[in-house]
C-alpha cells in the first residue's frame, strides 16, 4: 500500500499539470554543462523547472556522473509526494530528521527502492539499470510491456563519442536508454527516461521546447568533477560557499563586534589531518563588506578549496586590471626587492534594473610562518613569501556570475585571499580607478595589498629577524597599518573604497592590539638587537604615536568608540617613562625619552629627533585634549632638551642629526621628510601654548627646510601647507613635491 501523503499527491500533479505548451524561446541556460546542443537539455529543464531533479549551485548539472540512489529517491519522492515517516529505525549512512532520511524512507516504505543492505540506504551510491526499472515499475505502476509505448529515444552509453550532436533520437524499447547490461544509468538518461514516463501517464501535458543562451568560462575556470565536495558558508548579505576535492567539515564560528564593524569568521575542517579554512566576512558601517579566506595546511598532502561566490540578475560585467599599468620596481634583487605587486583588479557588475555593484579582487598569497623564540620565552614573528598568485576565475550562466578564488596551500603553507564587496560603486569615476592604479604600480612598496583578517603584510627590511634564505620576509608593520593615503584621498574625493580601508585599519589596529595596554611590535630588527640586545616585543614610541593620532585625528570621523583614549593611554606611557629611567637626561630639567621600551629587557635606548618631536607634540595635544598639567611638564622637559642642544642637532651641512645616543653622541642620517614635518608641528603646537619656545624650532625649521632645498630632495604636501600656515612659505625646499613623507 502506498504510504504517501494524498493531499501533497495533489497538489504535486496539479503543479506538474499546469504547465503550458510553449513554442522554443531563447532562455537563460541554467547549468554550464548542459548547453543549448545538449542532447537532453528540454528534459533537464523541464524537470528543473518542476523541482523534480536539480543541479548544484555551482551551476552545474552534470549530465554524464552516474545517478545515485538518493537522487532517485528525492525525485520520485516530489514527483508522489512525501512526509517524515515515524520509524523507530534509521539508516546509518544518513543523519537522522534531515531531508535525505524524509526521502529515503519515503522511497523504501513505497517499494522504489531497496536499501543497500540492513540499516544502510546508500544514498550516494550508483543505481544501476536494473534497479532504476524496478524503481520505475513500482513507482508508476507500469506493466513489464509498457515501455513499447515509448516509440522515441535518444542515443544509448555506447554512442557516447557522438553524444553532443545527435539531432534525432529514435529507439523502440526503453531498455536502450537503460543501458545495455546491468550498467550504471546517468543523470541525463534518468532525466530523459523519467520525462518520458510523465509525459507518457500525463502527469507532463504539455512539454517544452527550450533554447538556451550559451554559458561563458573564463580561460582558468576550474569545473567541479563527480565526487568534489560542496558546501554553503551560512552568511546571508552574499551566497558564499566553498568546494574542494577533500571532505570538509564544519568547525566553528566566532563574532567580534567591534562597536562600529563586526567579523563573523567561519572554520572548517579539510580533510582528516588537520588543514583548515577560515572565512572572515567583516561587515562594515556602510554594509560594504571584506572577504577573507586563510587556507592553512600543516599536513603532508597538497590541500586545494575554492570560495565561491554567486551574484544574480548580471546584465554585464568587467574586469579593470592593475596590470593595465607597469610595476615599477626600484630592484629585481629577489632577497631585497618587495616581490608583491598589486591586487588582481575591480570587477564591476550591470545588474538587469541598471545598478552598478563592484568588487575590488586581492591576489592569494603563499607563505609558511616563521618564529624566532629567545631565552626569555618571548619571539619574534614573521612570514615568508613563498609567491603571489592571481586566483579569480568565473563563469556565467544566463545572467548568474559565479565567482571562484581558489586556494592552494602545499605541505606547511598558508594561503591567504581578499575581496572587498559593495552593492554601490567603489570609485567616483573610471578616471578616479585608473588614477588610484596608476598610483598604486608606482608606489607598490607604500601601498597595502596582502591584507590577512589580521592584518596587511609588508616586506620588511633586511635588519629582521627571523629572516629566510630567500629574503621574503614580511611582517605586521603597523605604520602600513594606518592607511594614511587611502584617508588622505578619502577626505579629497570621498571614494567609498578608501573609507573602505580606514574602517578596515581600525579593526585590524584593534586586532594586533587585542587586550594589551600599546601596540607592540612583533619583529625584532637586527639593528636594535646588536646595539642593545633587545628584540621582539617591544614598544616603538614612534609607531604608538602616530596610531594615537590616527585615532584622535579622525575616529569620531568614523563612529569609532573612545577614539581619544590611544592619545591619553600613550601620554600616559611617556609620562611615565622618567620614573622607569627610559630617558637620556640633558639637564635636571631636561631629558629626552627612549625611542624604543623592551617589554621584559632593562635597557635604555637611543632617542632620535622624530621620536622627540613626535612624543612631544602627543603630549601638547594631551594636554590642550585633557587638561592634565603632567603632559605639559613632561612635554616642557624635552623642549628644554632641544633648546639646551640646537646648535648640536644641526649639522655642517644644515641637515639635523638622526639621534643622540645613551652616550650623548649625535650620529646618524635623517629621514629627508619626516623630521621636518613634525618640527612644523611642533611649532604650531607651542604656538598657541608657549611662544618662548619658538625661536628655536624656526631655527631647526629653516636649517633643514634648506638642507633639503640645497639637495633639490623636494617636499610632501604636508611640509607645503604647513610652511604657508607658520609664515614661513618662504623656505619651502626646491625639488618635487610627494605625498608620502621619506
Amino acid at each position: 500500500m502506498r504510504k504517501w501523503n494524498n493531499a501533497i499527491v495533489l497538489t504535486t500533479l496539479f503543479f506538474i499539470c499546469s504547465y503550458q505548451s510553449v513554442s522554443a524561446q531563447m532562455t537563460d541556460v541554467k547549468y554550464i554543462d548542459v548547453p543549448n546542443h545538449h542532447w537532453a537539455k528540454n528534459e533537464i529543464m523541464q524537470l528543473d523547472e518542476m523541482k523534480v531533479i536539480t543541479g548544484n549551485f555551482d551551476m552545474q548539472f552534470h549530465p554524464e556522473t552516474p545517478l545515485t540512489k538518493g537522487q532517485a529517491a528525492v525525485s520520485l519522492s516530489k514527483i508522489f509526494g512525501s512526509k517524515f515517516i515515524d520509524k523507530s529505525y534509521g539508516f546509518s549512512d544518513i543523519a537522522w530528521g534531515s531531508d535525505k532520511a524524509r526521502f529515503a524512507l519515503t522511497a523504501v516504505e513505497n517499494g522504489w527502492i531497496q536499501p543497500s543492505e540492513r540499516g544502510v540506504f546508500g544514498f550516494d551510491e550508483p543505481l544501476t539499470k536494473t534497479e532504476l526499472w524496478n524503481s520505475l515499475i513500482t513507482a508508476f505502476d507500469m506493466e513489464k510491456d509498457f515501455a513499447k509505448v515509448l516509440s522515441t529515444s535518444w542515443p544509448s552509453s555506447s554512442d557516447r563519442a557522438t553524444l553532443q550532436n545527435i539531432p534525432v533520437y529514435t529507439f523502440p524499447q526503453v531498455e536502450e536508454y537503460l543501458h545495455y547490461g546491468d550498467s550504471i544509468v546517468s543523470r541525463a538518461y534518468f532525466s530523459k527516461a523519467l520525462h518520458r514516463i510523465l509525459v507518457e501517464t500525463n502527469r507532463i501535458k504539455h512539454t517544452k521546447q527550450f533554447t538556451l543562451t550559451a554559458p561563458e568560462e573564463s580561460v582558468a575556470y576550474s569545473k567541479s568533477v563527480p565526487g568534489n565536495h560542496l558546501g554553503s558558508v551560512p552568511f546571508s548579505t552574499h551566497p558564499l560557499y566553498l568546494r574542494s576535492e577533500e571532505a570538509f567539515e564544519y568547525k566553528d564560528f566566532t563574532q567580534i563586534n567591534y562597536g562600529f564593524s563586526r567579523d563573523s569568521t567561519y572554520t572548517y575542517a579539510v580533510g582528516t589531518d588537520g588543514a583548515e579554512i577560515k572565512l572572515t566576512v567583516r561587515e562594515l558601517p556602510n554594509e560594504d563588506v571584506f572577504v577573507f579566506s586563510e587556507l592553512n595546511n600543516p599536513t603532508d598532502a597538497t590541500i586545494t578549496v575554492e570560495v565561491l561566490q554567486k551574484e544574480e540578475d548580471i546584465a554585464r560585467f568587467n574586469l579593470f586590471r592593475y596590470d593595465r599599468y607597469p610595476l615599477m620596481r626600484e630592484n629585481t634583487d629577489l632577497t631585497d626587492a618587495d616581490m608583491t605587486t598589486y591586487p588582481t583588479g575591480l570587477l564591476r557588475f550591470i545588474k538587469t534594473d541598471g545598478s552598478v555593484e563592484e568588487r575590488m579582487i586581492g591576489q592569494a598569497y603563499l607563505s609558511k610562518q616563521l618564529s624566532l623564540r629567545y631565552d626569555n620565552d618571548e619571539q619574534s614573528v614573521s612570514r615568508e613569501l613563498i609567491e603571489e598568485q592571481e586566483n579569480f576565475t568565473y563563469a556565467l550562466a544566463g545572467k548568474t556570475l559565479l565567482s571562484s578564488y581558489t586556494l592552494q596551500a602545499d605541505s606547511g603553507e598558508i594561503a591567504d585571499h581578499w575581496y572587498v564587496d559593495s552593492d554601490e560603486p567603489l570609485f567616483n569615476s573610471k578616471n578616479d580607478i585608473f588614477k588610484w592604479m596608476r598610483e598604486t604600480s608606482q608606489n607598490h612598496k607604500k601601498r597595502n595589498n596582502w591584507y590577512t583578517a589580521d592584518g596587511s603584510y609588508n616586506k620588511l627590511a633586511d635588519s629582521t629577524e627571523p629572516m629566510p634564505v630567500s629574503g621574503q620576509n614580511y611582517g605586521r608593520t603597523l605604520l602600513m597599518l594606518k592607511e594614511d593615503r587611502a584617508l588622505t584621498l578619502y577626505h579629497e574625493n570621498k571614494g567609498r573604497y578608501f573609507e573602505n580601508l580606514v574602517y578596515n585599519a581600525f579593526v585590524n589596529l584593534k586586532n594586533f592590539k587585542q587586550d594589551k595596554a600599546y601596540w607592540e611590535t612583533e619583529v625584532t630588527s637586527t639593528y636594535l638587537k646588536n646595539l642593545y640586545d633587545i628584540h621582539a616585543p617591544f614598544i616603538d614610541t614612534r609607531f604608538n604615536e602616530q596610531i594615537a593620532l590616527f585615532y584622535y585625528n579622525i575616529g569620531g570621523e568614523f563612529g569609532i568608540p573612545s577614539a581619544n583614549e590611544p592619545l591619553r593611554n600613550y601620554a600616559d606611557l611617556l609620562v611615565s617613562q622618567q620614573r622607569k629611567g627610559n630617558i637620556n637626561r640633558v639637564a635636571s630639567d631636561a631629558y629626552y625619552i627612549a625611542d624604543y621600551f623592551p617589554i621584559k629587557q632593562k635597557v635604555t635606548t637611543h632617542t632620535s629627533m622624530n621620536h622627540a618631536l613626535g612624543g612631544m607634540n602627543i603630549l601638547l595635544l594631551s594636554y590642550q585634549e585633557f587638561g592634565d598639567w603632567q603632559y605639559l611638564e613632561t612635554a616642557r622637559n624635552i623642549q628644554r632638551a632641544i633648546v639646551y642642544q640646537k646648535d648640536k642637532w644641526i649639522r655642517d651641512n644644515g641637515d639635523i642629526w638622526y639621534k643622540i645616543s645613551p652616550e650623548s653622541t649625535f650620529e646618524g642620517d635623517d629621514y629627508k621628510h619626516l623630521t621636518l614635518e613634525d618640527l612644523i608641528e611642533s611649532y604650531q603646537l607651542w604656538q598657541q601654548i608657549d611662544p618662548s619656545y619658538l625661536p628655536t624650532l624656526e631655527q631647526l625649521i629653516i636649517s633643514k627646510a634648506t638642507f633639503l632645498s640645497n639637495e633639490k630632495l623636494g617636499y610632501t604636501t604636508k611640509i607645503k601647507k604647513g610652511l604657508k600656515e607658520i609664515g614661513l612659505y618662504e623656505y619651502l625646499p626646491d625639488g618635487d613635491e610627494v605625498t608620502d613623507a621619506l
